[in-house]
């Protein structure tokens, strides 16, 4: 794409060191456009966001969530949609649009059951994923490999682009990239059909895999795609959502 003729303002909840959308913003402004890293904690007024040609929403908080939907109603437009981030905040309703797709997921319920479990907060900015703690949603704890799949899939505006990291569960011990892996085809498809549904640009979909087979355990509707090597992607996904 070629870069506007008089900048374009971009908004980013995230600092500008951001390991990932930190040189998302340095390409976008190579580009010619104008970026603001807007404070996810803190509330983002009217005149802020009027003056903006479009919103990413990096970090999932209360605050930003609330920008995001302002943003949406005042026709200023975002990166993901206010409708896909409001249904993936609640650890239910992240199921349950995993599963409106064809996932298999683990059981749910706010009830703690007898052990194992795993304890998470109800909504995306809680903390949670302790194994037999307390928390505000108990979910079941599969008997499946210390690995999580992560995908991230991003929307450039021409075509999806798909990357799949290894890490070692944080369920137990320390979270770590083990690097990449080959994506299951059948996953992606299901993921791009959630991000049509919900008008989504980019997610990130946790997988783990039992004996019985794959199951989909979390949903970032806001995910930060560090080690993903997607930074132009995502540049491009970003440029093809702005007003200009």
């Amino acid at each position: 794409m070629s870069p506007p003729e008089s900048p374009t303002r971009v908004g980013i909840t995230c600092q500008s060191d951001h390991p990932t959308f930190g040189a998302v913003g340095d390409l976008l402004a190579e580009r010619g456009y104008a970026v603001t890293y807007l404070d996810a904690e803190r509330p983002i007024d009217g005149a802020t966001l009027a003056g903006l040609s479009g919103l990413v929403t990096k970090h999932t908080r209360p605050t930003s969530v609330r920008a995001l939907v302002a943003a949406e109603r005042m026709g200023v437009p975002t990166w993901n949609s206010a409708t896909g981030v409001l249904a993936c905040v609640s650890r239910f309703s992240q199921l349950c649009v995993l599963s409106g797709v064809g996932f298999p997921v683990p059981a749910a319920s706010r009830a703690r059951p007898a052990e194992p479990y795993v304890a998470k907060g109800l909504y995306h900015w809680e903390p949670g994923a302790i194994v037999n703690g307390e928390g505000a949603v108990y979910e079941e704890l599969l008997d499946a490999a210390p690995i999580d799949y992560k995908y991230y899939v991003v929307d450039d505006g021409r075509t999806r682009r798909t990357t799949v990291l290894r890490a070692a569960s944080k369920l137990r011990g320390e979270k770590r990239v083990l690097g990449e892996a080959e994506p299951v085809a059948a996953h992606v498809d299901r993921i791009e059909t959630l991000m049509d549904r919900l008008g989504m640009r980019g997610v990130g979909v946790d997988l783990v895999r039992t004996d019985d087979g794959w199951y989909a355990v979390d949903l970032n509707p806001c995910p930060g795609f560090q080690g993903t090597g997607l930074e132009g992607v995502l540049a491009d996904s970003v440029e093809s959502c702005l007003d200009r």
